[in-house]
């Protein structure tokens, strides 16, 4: 039973989930007093059986708590917010959040611009075929207004005359239209959509806010989840870090309790056997420190990668890991409820339903009739308006109302809205299911959280009944009153209750970080 133990005590150390680390700090030198312990003697007892007078140790203390050491903050050493900053500033998922506000900030923008009224101006230069333009005959004209009338022809030469009212003579000419091959136009129009500012332009306005304003929670929420993922690493590679530093002071032990093992075994007082478990302890744990140390670098990569940095840095622990923490003490009920009030994501994806919605109701009146104002005015070289045209520049101008309804719009228009609003039925639907698994997110941190702090009470108590059972077991076996199996047992007890109480420590930081993220009171850090 008691060997099962070990051997479970060394699985956790050779497998640890989800934790990171760098090396430790190197061990103290065993066996190094400052004083010459004085040397205790134990009777030889005559006859069969009897137990051999042998040197005796100093009595044993407690073993130094390795992990106080190396989780010790150094100044300038890393923090969970420095990590969270750091991660911040390097993560590609927020970039991608952030290009999405770009985007949805464009097509706001894009919205707006297209109910301004719309200017177009236009030069042209055009070249014209030489065309015909006599109609076969001549132009008979007056040269004064009034009644024609017959009469002498004037100038004596006789005959008769058609006569204007003036006496002059009426004159007939060839009648040709002069065509001009170079034509040159300058125009400007302007069209104000009047229909649209009515019908279209709150609902289209209002929806392309809101799809922006949930791009921008999209944005917060991810630099939230970035921040709390950071944290809960920088966490676990405190505890990866400490589990190095507790797997090789165990190893010193074991190394010490072999060396003083050795002599014992010259002189008959232990077996053979016992002497064979200390070297096959010995062994297990230096795998489990060599597993240890390699995951350790990998874990510490993994948090040299979330800051940013291409390679580790030699990092420190800044953050005292034994100071405590307001608790949280609300209720599971309370949280949950805080949690469907203040969450970001839920915010964004009714924001989202709502732009769909809007943008909904501004296609559906795209089917209506439109009326547009418009305005133009020409310069051109000929103008066409003028007849017959002459080889100048001359300006024209226009202006009018014209009422709009393209009939096939009808069907096409309606099925976008109702596509839309689909859209935003199943956004309302994906939010209550988000809804659900917030609260299930909620119940799950809350539970860890309250296992946490309950496992970290019992861990300290735990692991000071330990650390007296190994000071004991050591005395003990000094004096040979215990055996190498009761010292390997309390080598034991007291790396599983360390690691228990590390664990415990590191569980409740990362179950308060998650929870205050599972509730939304990490939005504090956005300001």
């Amino acid at each position: 039973m008691r060997t099962s133990s070990l051997a479970f005590v060394l699985g956790l150390l050779a497998f640890p989930v989800g934790v990171s680390a760098q090396p430790a700090q190197p061990p103290a030198a065993p066996n190094a007093p400052t004083a010459p312990p004085s040397v205790e003697t134990q009777p030889e007892a005559s006859g069969a059986g009897a137990e051999t007078e042998r040197p005796l140790g100093p009595k044993a203390r407690p073993a130094p708590d390795e992990t106080r050491a190396v989780l010790a903050p150094v100044p300038g050493g890393l923090t969970a917010e420095i990590v969270a900053e750091r991660s911040l500033a390097s993560s590609h998922t927020v970039r991608a959040r952030l290009a999405e506000l770009d985007a949805a900030r464009a097509r706001l923008a894009q919205t707006t611009a297209q109910f301004f009224p719309r200017l177009t101006l236009r030069a042209s230069y055009t070249r014209l075929s030489p065309v015909s333009a006599e109609l076969g005959g001549a132009l008979v004209g007056a040269g004064n207004p009034g009644l024609l009338s017959t009469g002498p022809c004037p100038g004596g030469g006789g005959g008769e005359c058609v006569l204007d009212a003036a006496g002059q003579p009426v004159g007939a000419a060839e009648f040709a239209i002069e065509s001009f091959p170079d034509n040159y136009a300058l125009t400007a129009q302007l069209s104000v959509p009047i229909s649209d500012y009515i019908l279209r332009l709150s609902s289209a306005a209002s929806g392309a806010a809101a799809n922006r304003k949930a791009a921008e929670l999209q944005v917060d929420a991810e630099r939230l989840k970035v921040r709390t993922d950071a944290q809960a690493l920088f966490y676990d590679w405190l505890r990866a870090r400490a589990r190095v530093a507790v797997a090789e002071k165990s190893l010193e032990r074991t190394r010490a309790r072999l060396a003083e093992s050795r002599p014992a075994f010259e002189l008959g007082t232990i077996t053979r056997a016992d002497l064979l478990r200390l070297e096959a302890l010995e062994a297990s744990t230096e795998q489990v420190v060599l597993e240890a140390r390699s995951y350790a670098e990998l874990s510490e990569l993994s948090l040299a990668l979330a800051m940013g940095d291409p390679a580790p840095r030699g990092y420190a622990a800044g953050e005292d890991i034994g100071a405590t923490t307001p608790p949280i003490q609300e209720s599971l009920e309370r949280l949950t409820a805080e949690a469907l009030k203040t969450r970001l994501e839920l915010e964004a994806l009714e924001q989202s339903a709502r732009s769909m919605r809007l943008a909904g109701q501004a296609v559906r009146t795209g089917a209506l009739p439109r009326i547009d104002a418009m305005a133009e005015v020409t310069y051109a070289n000929p103008n066409q308006r003028y007849f017959p045209p002459q080889e100048k520049w001359q300006a024209t101008w226009s202006a009018g109302v014209a009422a709009t309804w393209t009939i096939g719009d009808v069907a096409i228009q309606g099925a976008a809205a109702r596509e839309l609003s689909a859209n935003a039925e199943a956004i309302v639907a994906q939010r209550s299911a988000l809804a659900n698994a917030i609260r299930q997110e909620v119940a799950m941190h809350y539970l860890a959280y309250q296992r946490a702090v309950g496992a970290l009470a019992s861990a300290e108590r735990g692991l000071a009944a330990a650390e007296e059972a190994y000071r004991v077991a050591s005395d003990l076996y000094r004096y040979g009153k215990a055996t190498t199996t009761q010292v390997i047992d309390a080598e034991a007890d007291l790396l599983a209750a360390r690691l228990n109480e590390l664990d415990a420590r590191i569980e409740r930081r990362i179950a308060e970080v998650r929870l205050r993220h599972a509730t939304g009171r990490d939005r504090d850090a956005l300001r």
